[in-house]
C-alpha cells in the first residue's frame, strides 16, 4: 500500500498548478519563418497555433527541423505544417487525466487550454509523473482512455464504485475521493456535450452560435459529488440578435442531447426536472438576470426553492466568464436583508438528525428504509445550508464548502474552535455516506444516503451524535443572525 505522501497529489492537484511556459502563440497566419525567429528569440521549443483565438495545431522544434530537412519553404504558412487536429488538456483537469492521454498516446508533453480553447500552457509527463501513483494511477488512465465513446463513458461510472473503494483502502480523504468523482462526472459531461454540438448543429437551427457555458449545480457545483448523483444542470448564453425562438430551440434540443446522453452512461435525470432541457434552467444571461430579480422580488417558497438549488453552480463546459457573471450578480441581490431571512426560514425546518431525548431521528415512512437515519437530509445537508448562508451574507463568493469554511474563518465569523469543529463534522459525516454508498453498490443495492446507526461502532455513534448536537446548535445561531435579527 502506497504512503499518503504520494498518492493524492495526481488525485487532488490541478494542470494549472503544474503546466510551464516553455512555448510561443502564433496565428495560424503567420510563416514559417517568422515561427522559427520566434521561438529562437524567445528560447521556447514549441509553437502553439491558433485560430480565432482558439488552439487549433501544434509545432514542435523537431517538427520544424523534420519539416525543414523536406525543402519547406520559409513563406509557408503555420496552418500547413502544424499538427492538427491536437490533443490537449484543460488548466482545471487533474494531473491523472494529462498522465492517461500522454501515456496512450506516446507523447511527452501536450499543450493546456483554458475553457475558451485558448492556449495557457504545457504540460510534460516528467513533472506530472513527480505525483505519480503507481497501480491506482493505471486504472485511472484506463478510465481516461475511454472517453472518447460512450461505452467509454459508462465505464467511467461504472468503475467510480471500484475507484471509491480503493481510494478509501489507500486512506485518501472522503473530500479528494468526492473531488474525484465529481472530475470524472465533469469529463463525461464535457463528452456528452462535445457530441451533442456536432448533433444540433447539423441542423442548421443557428447561423451563428452565441457563447454559453454548461453549469453543474448541487454537490456537483461544490466539486461534492459522491456515488450516482443525478444531473443538475443549466445553461447561460450570451445575448445576441438572432431570433430568441430559434437561439432558444437551439439550446433546447442541445439540452435535450446531452442530457438523455447522461442519462444512458449512468448520470440518471433529475426527478424534479432542475435541467437544462426544462426553459426555466436555459437562458441568455440577461435573462437569467431578470429570473434572478424575479424570485429576490418575490419570497414564494418555490422562488427560494429555487435559489437554493441554482447557488451552488459551476461552468462545467464552454466560457466560465458567463457563470462568474451571473454569481457576481447573484450575490449582490442576495444581500437584501429581506431575502436572506427568507432563505433562512426555508430552510429552518430542516430536520435534526437528534430527537428530544437525544436518540437519532429514525425513518418511519418509507418502506424500504424503516429503521433508518437520513444522513444526508438530517445532518450533512444541514451544515452544508448554514455555511452557504453565512456565506452569502459575508460576500464569500466560494463554491465549495471547505473554502466557505476557510473564508468564514479569515473574515472572523468562525473563530479557529469552531472552524476546525466544522471541518471535521463535514468530513467525518461525508465519510460514513460514502462508506455506506459503496457498501450498498457492492451489494447491489440502490445508492442512498441512508445508514443503519446499528452498522456504527460505539465511538462512532458517540461522535456523530456529538456533531449532530453542533449542527442544531449552529442552527439555533443562525435565526438569531438570519431570523429573528432580520424580523
Amino acid at each position: 500500500m502506497l504512503p499518503r505522501s504520494n498518492s493524492v497529489d495526481i488525485f487532488t492537484h490541478q494542470i494549472k498548478n503544474y503546466m510551464n511556459n516553455d512555448y510561443v502563440i502564433v496565428d495560424y497566419t503567420q510563416t514559417i519563418e517568422n515561427a522559427i525567429k520566434e521561438i529562437q528569440s524567445k528560447k521556447k521549443s514549441s509553437i502553439l497555433v491558433i485560430k480565432d483565438n482558439k488552439l487549433c495545431g501544434i509545432l514542435t522544434e523537431q517538427d520544424i527541423v523534420r519539416k525543414i530537412t523536406f525543402n519547406v519553404k520559409a513563406d509557408a504558412k503555420v496552418s500547413e505544417l502544424m499538427n492538427s487536429p491536437v490533443i490537449m488538456v484543460y488548466e482545471e483537469d487533474l494531473l491523472f487525466h494529462a498522465v492517461g492521454k500522454m501515456r496512450k498516446n506516446k507523447f511527452r508533453h501536450l499543450p493546456v487550454i483554458d475553457m475558451n480553447s485558448f492556449p495557457v500552457g504545457i504540460i510534460d509527463m516528467h513533472t506530472a509523473l513527480t505525483a505519480e501513483l503507481g497501480t491506482i494511477v493505471d486504472q485511472i488512465d484506463r478510465l481516461a482512455y475511454d472517453e472518447k465513446d460512450l461505452e467509454g463513458l459508462k465505464q467511467i461510472k461504472e468503475q467510480q464504485v471500484f475507484l471509491a473503494e480503493t481510494l478509501i483502502e489507500q486512506n485518501v480523504p472522503t473530500g479528494d475521493i468526492s473531488y474525484i468523482l465529481s472530475f470524472l462526472n465533469n469529463v463525461i459531461y464535457r463528452r456528452a456535450i462535445r457530441d451533442a454540438e456536432e448533433k444540433v448543429q447539423a441542423k442548421n437551427i443557428l447561423t451563428t452560435i452565441p457563447a454559453y457555458c454548461v453549469l453543474t449545480m448541487g454537490s456537483g457545483g461544490r466539486m461534492e459529488s459522491f456515488l450516482h448523483p443525478d444531473q443538475d444542470n443549466g445553461i447561460i448564453y450570451e445575448d445576441n440578435d438572432q431570433d430568441p425562438k430559434k437561439v432558444d430551440l437551439y439550446f433546447l434540443e442541445l439540452a435535450k442531447i446531452f442530457t438523455k446522453t447522461l442519462d444512458a452512461v449512468g448520470i440518471p435525470l433529475c426527478k424534479g426536472d432542475l435541467m437544462a432541457s426544462n426553459i426555466l434552467w436555459r437562458k441568455s444571461i440577461s435573462g437569467w438576470k431578470k429570473q434572478i430579480d424575479l424570485w429576490t422580488s418575490d419570497m414564494a417558497e418555490q422562488n427560494l426553492r429555487y435559489i437554493d438549488m441554482l447557488y451552488d453552480f459551476k461552468s462545467v463546459f464552454g466560457k466560465p466568464e458567463l457563470a462568474d457573471e451571473l454569481r457576481v450578480y447573484i450575490l449582490k441581490k442576495l444581500q437584501n436583508k429581506n431575502v436572506l431571512k427568507f432563505l433562512y426560514k426555508s430552510e429552518e425546518a430542516a430536520t435534526s438528525g437528534l430527537n428530544f431525548f437525544g436518540g437519532f431521528v429514525l425513518e418511519k415512512n418509507d418502506e424500504n428504509n424503516l429503521g433508518m437515519l437520513d444522513l444526508k437530509h438530517t445532518a450533512s445537508l444541514p451544515l452544508v445550508e448554514s455555511i452557504r448562508l453565512y456565506s452569502i451574507k459575508h460576500q464569500i463568493d466560494k463554491v465549495s464548502t471547505m473554502e466557505r469554511l476557510e473564508g468564514l474563518r479569515a473574515k472572523g465569523v468562525f473563530n479557529n474552535h469552531d472552524f476546525d469543529f466544522f471541518k471535521n463534522a463535514f468530513r467525518f459525516l461525508s465519510d460514513i455516506l460514502l462508506k455506506n454508498q459503496v457498501e450498498r453498490a457492492k451489494r447491489g443495492k440502490e445508492i442512498l444516503n441512508f445508514i443503519d446507526p446499528k452498522t456504527l461502532l460505539t465511538r462512532e455513534k458517540q461522535v456523530l451524535k456529538m456533531y449532530l448536537r453542533k449542527i442544531r446548535d449552529l442552527k439555533k445561531s443562525a435565526r438569531g443572525d438570519f431570523g429573528e435579527e432580520y424580523f
